[in-house]
């Protein structure tokens, strides 16, 4: 299971990577086009929205893997160790019911929606919206996985023990 939550930080950080090029690029390509130009393109700001869910939703499993989630690691250097152990468990184990409410709620909508399309580009919507499915089935299954797994909860903000 290592090597593939590896292969999966891997894939989700070069898409990441890819989708905030394209939230740089594509705007910018517009602005040239629109105002040196006079000739903008159609749909690109559609483009645009679908690079900014894939990097934000792509980009979640690197969030939990490398436990940068928002938490007050103050007072949590504070708890003793088998404390740190319980909450950090209660907080993956929460993120994933939470998380995987949401991906039962987005699948459901995109059962619903399968037939719409994007008005511009005319995408699919179950295409448009992949991207938030896969990254909250992906940070559901690792927030369950190093809930199960991590042996030591960091103190200080480092990477965690796997």
């Amino acid at each position: 299971m290592q090597r593939i939550w590896s292969a999966i930080e891997r894939g989700s950080g070069a898409v990441a990577m890819f989708a905030l090029a394209s939230l740089v690029v594509l705007p910018f390509l517009q602005v040239i086009l629109r105002d040196v130009f006079n000739n903008p393109l159609i749909g690109l700001e559609e483009a645009t929205r679908w690079g900014l869910i894939g990097l934000v939703f792509l980009g979640l499993p690197l969030l939990v893997s490398r436990d940068e989630q928002i938490r007050f690691p103050e007072l949590v250097a504070l708890l003793p160790l088998p404390m740190r152990l319980v909450l950090e468990r209660v907080t993956l184990l929460a993120g994933a019911a939470a998380l995987g409410t949401l991906l039962w709620a987005a699948l459901n909508s995109i059962l619903l929606n399968r037939s719409t399309r994007t008005p511009t580009l005319d995408i699919p919507f179950w295409l448009f919206a992949l991207p938030f499915l896969v990254g909250l089935a992906l940070t559901t299954i690792g927030c369950l996985w190093i809930a199960l797994r991590r042996t030591a909860p960091p103190i200080d903000g480092g990477a965690p023990t796997l």
